[in-house]
């Protein structure tokens, strides 16, 4: 009897180990994602709720970026609402009458590894009274991709001096992605409006909603930056815009920031919010893979 005992229980110690080993091979993807040398992921889970997330603890996080504003005054974890993953979650706030990442919201780049290609994913939810403007509408919105020294602020983009590709809001929440290029047509960013089954896309509020963006940075040929890179942004994970063609770089420069870029404006003060408003951001990937990225194939 004992010996049959002892021969059950290694028969199944022997299909134990055998069931794990073929558990933990069939899903080799959240050890790649965990150690992925470009991969980046943020739930906000560490910090203590109530506590201002500043770029010190960012960095307690991974993330590490050399200078930033509005994360020591603006921010804030906050257990007090659903997070989309979790307990908590960012709360980032814009003060009434403010604009400007120096005043309203928060602006910091956060470093990443350089490559040719990234995606970097997000989940945001508006306030319930989350305000658009004031008599102008618009403002910059969650995470974007940017390489280089970052043009942006109405400057030149001379293919030496960097990228940047944000997502912003107009008139009644419209969302478009808004990026900085060598063949930009005015003297601010050019914009691609958010499309889902041929219709607009507007940010809602009181709902949390995922945004993709993937940014390849073109190549270059003997100093001549060519025609090939590319921004797409997904909403929800349904593919919202797409631009091709694109100039970005005529140097080696590579998408290397994740930049956390979000106030209201604008350069006037018609941008303000009519209100105190607030946006919550929850579980913030990076990667260059696409597989690493949940909101591209389902989130659990």
């Amino acid at each position: 009897m004992e010996t049959s005992v002892t021969a059950k229980a290694l028969i199944a110690s022997a299909l134990s180990s055998t069931v794990l080993s073929t558990v933990l091979a069939a899903a080799p993807a959240a050890a790649d994602i965990v150690h992925s040398p470009t991969y980046r992921y943020n739930t906000f889970e560490r910090p203590a709720a109530g506590s201002a997330y500043t770029l010190a603890e960012w960095e307690k996080d991974g993330w590490y970026a050399p200078y930033g504003l509005g994360m020591d005054e603006r921010t804030l974890i906050d257990d007090s609402v659903p997070a989309r993953g979790g307990e908590k979650s960012l709360r980032v706030f814009y003060p009434e009458g403010e604009i400007g990442p120096r005043d309203s919201g928060v602006l910091a780049p956060f470093q990443l590894t350089p490559a040719r290609e990234y995606h970097l994913s997000y989940w945001v939810r508006l306030g319930e009274d989350f305000s658009w403007g004031s008599t102008s509408f618009g403002g910059k919105l969650g995470l974007g991709l940017a390489g280089g020294a970052a043009c942006s602020g109405g400057r030149l983009c001379d293919g030496e001096n960097g990228f940047t590709s944000r997502m912003i809001w107009r008139r009644d929440g419209r969302a478009s992605v808004y990026y900085y290029h060598m063949d930009k047509e005015g003297k601010y960013g050019d914009e691609a409006v958010l499309r889902v089954d041929g219709a607009d896309v507007h940010y809602p509020r009181d709902e949390w909603v995922n945004i993709v963006q993937r940014l390849r940075v073109n190549t270059v040929t003997d100093g001549r930056a060519n025609p090939d890179g590319e921004i797409e942004v997904f909403y929800d994970g349904e593919s919202a815009a797409l631009v091709t063609g694109l100039r970005l770089v005529s140097n080696g420069d590579l998408v290397d920031k994740a930049y956390f870029s979000t106030f209201f404006g604008g350069s006037t003060e018609g941008f303000a919010p009519a209100n105190d408003s607030y946006a919550w951001y929850d579980d913030l990937e990076a990667s260059t893979s696409a597989a690493d990225v949940c909101g591209l194939f389902g989130c659990d």
